[in-house]
C-alpha cells in the first residue's frame, strides 16, 4: 500500500503487528472549510462548516496531547483545500511520523520532501471536468504542479458512475510521470444520496477485477494491493464497513479540533455503501495476518524504487 516518504521505522510495524495499533493511530484533520472546487462527489461541502481554529489554537491543541501521550504516528491533512493553510500544515506535520496532503492539485505543492500529497483528479481531462466543475485549465495546471521528481506524489481517483469507464486511459496517462502511482477508489454517497454516481457491488466488483488485471501491465502504479482490494469486493466488504475498525484506531477533526463521527466523512455517510479505502486499510493494520503481507509487500516495493526504510 505504501506510506510515502516518512519517519517509519521497521520497528513500527513490528511493534503494532506484535500489539495492534493503539487508538489514535491514524486520522484526518480538516485544515480549512474554504475550497476552491466545488465537486460532485465531495461530502465535506455538505457538512457546512464557517469557522476554524487559528494557528496558535492548533498548536495548543497538539502541544496538550502530546503531554497526554498522543501517538503522533498517521496523519491526513484534509479539508476543504489544505493547501490554502499552508502554514498550519508546516506546524502540524512536525508533530507526526507521516503526514499525507490530500489536495486537488491547483495550489502549487510546496517544497516539502517529508510528506506525501495525495492528488485528487477523478478521471482523464474529460471526465475530470464533469466531476469536478473546475474552470477550464485546470487539469493541465494541474498535471505541471504534481509532475514533480523531488516530491512524493499519488494520484487519488474517485470512481464513480461518471468516470469508471477511463480507468486504463489513466493509467496510461500517467505512467510516464514522476507521480508515484494512483490510487484508486470509490464514491461513498450521502444517507439518502448516489443514484446519479454510485456503483452497485456487481459493478464494483467488475470493476475491481479490471484494476487488479491491469496490475500486469502497469504493475506499482496502481498504489493500492491486491490484498487491499480484496477486502473491499462485496464478499467481504459489509463485514468490514458494518464492524469498521477505523473507530477503534482512527481520529478525525474537523475544522475547529472538534470530533467528527464516525469518520472524516461525518455522521451523513452512508457507511454501508463505503467505497474509502480507510476502513480497508485500518482492517489491515488491526489484522496481523494482513499486515505482515503488507509490510513485506512494501519493503519490496520501496527496494524496487530505491528508497530506504526511515
Amino acid at each position: 500500500m505504501g506510506l510515502g516518504k516518512n519517519k517509519w521505522a521497521v520497528l513500527d510495524y513490528i511493534r503494532i503487528g506484535l500489539f495492534g495499533p493503539p487508538p489514535n493511530t491514524i486520522g484526518g484533520i480538516d485544515v480549512t472549510y474554504r475550497c476552491n472546487l466545488t465537486c460532485k462527489h465531495c461530502y465535506f461541502h455538505k457538512q457546512q462548516y464557517y469557522e476554524e481554529l487559528s494557528l496558535e489554537q492548533w498548536t495548543e491543541k497538539f502541544d496538550l496531547l502530546q503531554q497526554n501521550g498522543f501517538p503522533f504516528m498517521i496523519c491526513g491533512w484534509l479539508g476543504g483545500e489544505p493547501l490554502l493553510r499552508k502554514r498550519l500544515i508546516e506546524i502540524g506535520k512536525r508533530y507526526f511520523k507521516t503526514n499525507v496532503i490530500f489536495t486537488n492539485g491547483t495550489v502549487s505543492l510546496p517544497d516539502w520532501p517529508d510528506v506525501s500529497f495525495s492528488v485528487s483528479v477523478h478521471g482523464t481531462e474529460e471526465f475530470y471536468y464533469r466531476m469536478t466543475g473546475a474552470p477550464e485549465g485546470s487539469y493541465e495546471k494541474i498535471k505541471q504542479n504534481v509532475n514533480r521528481p523531488g516530491l512524493d506524489v499519488v494520484i487519488s481517483c474517485c470512481i464513480t458512475r461518471i468516470n469508471h469507464t477511463c480507468i486504463e486511459e489513466m493509467l496510461d496517462e500517467w505512467h510516464n510521470t514522476h507521480v508515484k502511482g494512483i490510487a484508486f477508489e470509490f464514491y461513498t454517497p450521502m444517507k439518502g444520496e448516489g443514484k446519479e454516481l454510485w456503483l452497485d457491488w456487481e459493478e464494483r466488483d467488475r470493476i475491481i477485477d479490471q484494476i487488479t488485471s491491469l496490475r500486469k501491465t502497469y504493475g506499482d502504479l496502481i498504489w493500492f494491493s491486491d490484498r487491499a482490494y480484496r477486502l473491499m469486493r462485496s464478499d467481504m466488504a459489509p463485514s468490514i464497513t458494518n464492524n469498521c475498525p477505523f473507530r477503534k484506531i482512527g481520529f478525525a477533526w474537523d475544522p475547529m479540533g472538534r470530533p467528527k463521527n464516525p469518520c472524516q466523512l461525518g455522521p451523513l455517510a452512508d457507511c454501508s455503501r463505503c467505497g474509502c479505502i480507510l476502513p480497508f486499510y485500518s482492517a489491515i493494520l488491526t489484522n496481523k495476518r494482513l499486515l505482515i503481507g503488507e509490510f513485506y509487500g512494501g519493503v519490496l516495493y520501496r527496494i524496487k524504487r530505491g528508497w530506504s526504510m526511515k
